[in-house]
């Protein structure tokens, strides 16, 4: 919840895909921080796969005591 170990600085993950040959890009973004997301052209985003949450101590450096809890994570971001 707002103010527990998973937040502030959730990290967003999120894949860009549709890239030339079928590559795939990951994007981050901490809490404050917007991510825009845009292709050249006629180009869409395709977005694989999403997390909201810490899952590792190094990105989104907070307080050590957000970032002990690197266990967070929202199975419903994508939709989202």
């Amino acid at each position: 919840g707002p103010g527990g170990p998973c937040a502030p600085r959730a990290e967003w993950g999120l894949i860009r895909g549709a890239l030339p040959f079928g590559l795939a890009r990951r994007e981050l973004a901490c809490e404050g921080y917007p991510l825009e997301l845009r292709c050249p052209g006629s180009d869409v985003v395709l977005v694989a796969d999403a997390n909201y949450g810490r899952t590792d101590d190094k990105i989104c450096d907070a307080d050590p005591g957000q970032m002990a809890n690197v266990q967070c994570y929202l199975p419903q971001a994508q939709p989202i």
